[in-house]
């Protein structure tokens, strides 16, 4: 028979990786308003990050075409990019980054926020009602319609996974279909981690990608 000390302290565990239901919001320098949830006591942003400005006022360059984008990544500048070069995609989405915007030691995020690492996204991989199926949890309950297939999640975590899509190898990729997010997290010379939701599965993908890729960025609170 369980003590009641047992009883206690599994209660505890699960609820300190269950994500909370109330949702907040923060405000970045640029007047950008982004809601937020709390899992783990940590509060995340359930937003795409949509900044042009790193963190001491910098302008971060903006890629207006392929060009333009493969430049700054062979001089390993940082630089942002809409979906398609299309500011209507950076609404629903936010902005593309490279992993050089990332790393750039004057502060892609916002002031009292930071890019997480990858083990920081190992939280959602533990909540005990999600099992093997985080994927489920973190993805929107619209926006991952497939055809006549509903890809889309349960959103229990509050995450709000969209798929935001990737730029890699000079195209555009798979907007609708995947989600990838930058980890504060350098694996070798040329890749660092991302972490992706797909639409066709409900697991949280962890994968090395080359730095001169395109990839969304989430934020957790210092």
């Amino acid at each position: 028979m369980k003590t009641l000390s047992t009883i206690i302290l599994a209660f505890c565990l699960i609820a300190s990786i269950s994500p909370s239901r109330a949702q907040g919001g923060m405000r970045d320098r640029e007047g950008n308003n982004y809601k937020t949830f709390v899992i783990a006591n940590k509060v995340w942003m359930a937003e795409n990050l949509n900044v042009s400005h790193y963190r001491n006022g910098d302008a971060i360059p903006e890629a207006k075409s392929h060009a333009e984008w493969d430049r700054y990544c062979e001089s390993k500048t940082g630089c942002w990019s809409y979906y398609n070069f299309s500011a209507a995609n950076g609404h629903k989405y936010g902005r593309l980054y490279n992993w050089y915007a990332v790393d750039d030691k004057r502060g892609l995020a916002p002031s009292g926020w930071h890019i997480p690492k990858d083990v920081e996204w190992l939280v959602f991989t533990n909540i005990p009602n999600l099992g093997l199926r985080p994927g489920l949890g973190m993805k929107n309950t619209w926006g991952w319609d497939k055809g006549d297939n509903n890809c889309s999640g349960s959103n229990d975590t509050g995450f709000s996974g969209l798929p935001g899509g990737i730029l890699v190898n000079g195209k555009f990729e798979s907007l609708g279909l995947i989600g990838q997010w930058w980890c504060a997290t350098e694996t070798e010379v040329s890749f660092a981690r991302t972490r992706s939701l797909w639409a066709d599965s409900d697991d949280l993908w962890l994968m090395n990608t080359l730095k001169q890729c395109g990839s969304s960025v989430r934020c957790v609170k210092n």
